[in-house]
């Protein structure tokens, strides 16, 4: 878990150095998906000896594919082309929280007090992120509301893949939302202007780790250790993934970090220790 979160993490900046490098955004999100169904299918049929969908589950596995990879690329990768990489990871960071919300909402369940002052806390971090971002400029503002967008859309994938998940195991199911990705990729990716040629190979580098590492192998580790500890233990390892991306975002991009930034970061982080408190009953 802690190698899971720690490159799921140096993804923002492996995406970054990518889209610097020559590609654009849906580009780079086809060939990463492309690389990734690649890996996935093989290791899903060497492990499970099959790569089954029923037929029922062919409308909602695409729908999961479009919200979780398509959708979520499109808003993340082009907000990470206007906003620093701390900004966006910091901000995705609170989709535990807009979940748990949403889920309150939707099914009508009862929030506890520290569960509802961890929601207020993490919202004013975020608002707070999103503020700091105005001071950057336009731009960065812009990209700052690309990745809200984003979490908003991974919201709604949690949502549509819920009732696949009892069907399928982690890596079935990521292997098909992988292929049926490509089919909406595609059509998004080719109405950019994007000279193949030109991109350096460290920018093909990191395509291929954004792949072969945090596509495939990541999520093929991440579902084998979900067997092995509970979803409270699971959720607390989610706080590596911005804290790496922090120390990335400055030590390998020279980002820089405002106060701002840093106590709305912190809020966040510190808001998912608090809505997954239990009391001593529980």
């Amino acid at each position: 878990m802690v190698f899971v979160n720690v490159m799921w993490g140096l993804s923002f900046i492996a995406s970054k150095h990518a889209m610097n490098a020559g590609f654009t955004p849906m580009m780079l999100a086809l060939f990463r998906y492309i690389v990734a169904s690649a890996c996935l299918v093989p290791i899903t049929l060497i492990t499970e000896k099959r790569l089954r969908l029923r037929r029922q589950d062919i409308i909602p596995m695409l729908l999961s594919g479009l919200t979780g990879i398509t959708f979520y690329y499109f808003f993340e990768y082009h907000g990470i082309q206007r906003t620093s990489t701390v900004n966006a990871s910091l901000i995705l960071a609170a989709i535990p929280i807009l979940t748990m919300l949403a889920e309150a909402v939707v099914y009508r369940t009862r929030l506890r007090p520290t569960q509802i002052v961890g929601s207020v806390i993490s919202m004013v971090g975020v608002g707070m992120i999103l503020f700091s971002g105005s001071n950057e400029g336009q731009a960065s503002i812009v990209g700052d509301l690309l990745i809200m967008g984003a979490s908003v859309v991974w919201v709604l994938y949690i949502f549509i893949s819920r009732r696949l998940r009892g069907q399928y195991t982690s890596l079935g199911m990521n292997s098909w939302q992988a292929l049926t990705a490509l089919v909406t990729l595609l059509p998004l990716a080719v109405t950019e202007e994007c000279n193949l040629a030109a991109i350096p190979w460290d920018g093909w580098a990191a395509m291929a780790v954004l792949a072969v590492i945090c596509s495939a192998w990541c999520y093929y580790l991440y579902g084998n250790a979900l067997y092995e500890m509970s979803p409270l233990a699971s959720a607390i390892f989610i706080n590596l993934i911005p804290l790496t991306t922090m120390v990335g975002g400055v030590v390998l991009l020279g980002e820089k970090l405002t106060w701002l930034t840093v106590v709305g970061g912190a809020m966040v982080i510190g808001s998912i220790f608090l809505v997954n408190m239990r009391s001593k009953k529980e």
